[in-house]
């Protein structure tokens, strides 16, 4: 049975380009607020836990979600901005993560999609193109020389491949015939075959310059088929910089768009750009750290054509070693969704540490969920999110939007058995918090023959204990029947089976002798901490930090020490004052 926090979807949908213009416009005014650094002091868990907000809509998210990559497009222009600060690294990644970038990436276009996974191809990356899709794009070749994408299976034979107007048909082959011949040359290389096929096209087309993109693309497939760019299309008088700060933000945005082209096709003509180097450098080292991986590949191809500062350069090298992942993949916090669920479970872990839940602006947060029907979600969800409100601060507005859902058997199981004992304990424990406690449970006893049914009955235990319910409906399972598989986790999968499995022994009337607390440090303790989430535990032997697994490992830690003698007062998430000097911070009880 899985415990791992079910995941959100891991980006937003993509940002129109107005919306995108208006973020750009207020980045480049601000400056970059430097990421907390780790250190060897232990701090509050609402601090920690900080990092985990989701900048998309403010909730919290899974954490495990920063040990996973971004999709293609962003690790391909993470990459090319790799390769213009240095010799970019040699990727190394694992099956897992080159099926995914090649699946999203497919799914996302034949041939764009195949262009974003070409520089991690040349880059070293298994797995990612094939012969199969050297010949794929060959196909896509017109018998002028051309590339276009492919229509899929189904598409109306009246659905056009290109764009309606000549000048957008123009730029659109442009673009196609640079990134098909990029794809070719990743994978098997460029043939002579291929270069007869197209450069009578290019070098028609580069006769007659159209708009400064497409004379960019012309430019750098000119150079992917050791051709010259002529000269005429290289003259291109640079784009104005010094109104830029004067700018509005879709103009501002332009700007950085144009300068990049300009500064592309200059580059393929083997010519300097013009640019001020001191007002592009302000522009990527005040925003590095917020560029999207497309943007900030763009202003550090600008910075580094203009000549700008070294440290500016710098910003764009920090950024992404930040967010490296082991095998070179790189990840993208600022693109994830927060969910109700995370956020219960943080807030959660805040009270249980004796810190202040309430939280305005997480209230505010929820609120807009509470009110949507399409982010709400199912009842579970918006039970979740009336849980999380309440221990936000809602008070009665989550105890209402939560009572009738608490009521429904079709939400909060009346019988519990092997197969519902993981979400009866789930959303009884969403009706406490929220003020809304649901009926005590029926329930028949089931054989404990393996790891899950095992871990079903604990997880039967501690829900009642956690929801202050009479312990009857978990009599039969007993201590003596737990005590082989609570002193010996590889038997069970996760660490918040185990933990669920231990909490359950003690209830029970198990001791914590020295046997068991062997066991706990062997199962539990090895699993602690993740990167920026030091006081956090790992859901499996994965990895990944989960804040469900961490709750049951904490509440098994309150309970390890009461047992030792030293009680603590009870824990129930409540929203706020000061810590009480008396609580004990469960961060320290999983140092032993």
């Amino acid at each position: 049975m899985s415990f791992r926090m079910s995941s959100p979807p891991r980006r937003s949908a993509a940002l129109t380009a107005g919306a995108l213009a208006v973020a750009l416009a207020a980045a480049l005014l601000a400056g970059c607020q430097s990421a907390a650094s780790d250190s060897g002091e232990r701090r509050p868990v609402t601090e920690e836990l900080s990092i985990l907000i989701s900048a998309q809509n403010q909730l919290y998210y899974p954490p495990f979600l920063r040990e996973e990559p971004t999709g293609p497009q962003d690790n391909a222009y993470a990459q090319r901005t790799r390769a213009l600060l240095g010799t970019p690294p040699r990727l190394d990644l694992n099956h897992k993560t080159a099926e995914f970038l090649r699946q999203d990436a497919l799914g996302s276009s034949p041939l764009w999609g195949r262009g974003w996974l070409a520089p991690l191809a040349a880059s070293g990356a298994d797995g990612l193109l094939n012969d199969r899709d050297a010949a794929d794009v060959r196909r896509m070749r017109t018998a002028d020389g051309w590339y276009r994408t492919p229509l899929p299976p189904r598409a109306a034979r009246s659905q056009p491949t290109e764009p309606a107007g000549q000048q957008a048909k123009n730029a659109y082959r442009a673009a196609a015939t640079a990134t098909a011949l990029e794809i070719l040359r990743a994978h098997g290389g460029i043939t002579e075959a291929d270069r007869r096929a197209t450069l009578p096209w290019l070098r028609k087309a580069a006769a007659h310059p159209g708009t400064l993109s497409e004379s960019a693309d012309l430019a750098q497939a000119l150079r992917l088929l050791n051709a010259p760019v002529p000269a005429r299309l290289a003259a291109v008088t640079p784009p104005k910089a010094a109104e830029f700060t004067s700018l509005g933000g879709k103009e501002r945005y332009q700007a950085l768009l144009d300068a990049y082209q300009y500064a592309r096709l200059r580059e393929s003509a083997g010519q300097k750009a013009e640019l001020d180097p001191e007002v592009w450098g302000t522009v990527l080292s005040r925003n590095a750290a917020t560029f999207s991986y497309p943007d900030l590949y763009y202003a550090t191809f600008v910075a580094k054509a203009a000549g700008a500062p070294a440290a500016a350069l710098d910003k764009a090298r920090d950024r992404i070693r930040a967010n490296t992942l082991p095998g070179g993949a790189v990840r993208d916090p600022g693109g994830y969704l927060g969910s109700p669920e995370a956020s219960f479970y943080a807030l959660l872990l805040r009270g249980l540490a004796g810190e202040p839940t309430h939280d305005d602006r997480l209230a505010k947060a929820l609120g807009k969920v509470a009110s949507d029907p399409r982010a709400a979600g199912d009842p579970a969800t918006r039970l979740t999110t009336a849980a999380a409100a309440g221990l936000a601060g809602a008070g009665r507005r989550a105890t209402s939007a939560a009572s009738a859902l608490c009521r429904s058997a079709q939400v909060v199981p009346r019988t519990v058995t092997a197969h519902s004992a993981e979400k009866w304990a789930r959303t009884a424990l969403a009706c406490d918090r929220a003020g809304a406690p649901a009926q005590a449970p029926r329930t028949t006893p089931w054989p404990l023959n393996d790891a899950e049914r095992v871990t079903a009955a604990a997880t039967l235990a501690t829900g009642l204990a956690d929801t202050g319910q009479p312990p009857r409906p978990a009599r039969w399972v007993t201590a003596h029947q737990l005590r082989p598989w609570a002193t010996d986790p590889k038997r069970l999968g996760s660490v918040s089976g185990y933990a669920t499995v231990v909490r359950a022994y003690l209830l029970a009337g198990g001791k914590a002798d020295a046997p068991l607390r062997e066991a706990v440090a062997r199962g539990i303790d090895a699993r602690r901490g993740c990167p920026r989430l030091p006081s956090l535990y790992q859901a499996d032997a994965e990895g990944g930090c989960d804040l469900k697994a961490t709750w049951h490992v904490w509440q098994l830690k309150k309970q390890l020490k009461e047992q030792n003698g030293t009680q603590e007062p009870k824990q129930n998430g409540t929203q706020g004052g000061k810590q009480n000097p008396a609580e004990t911070d469960h961060r320290q009880e999983a140092d032993g």
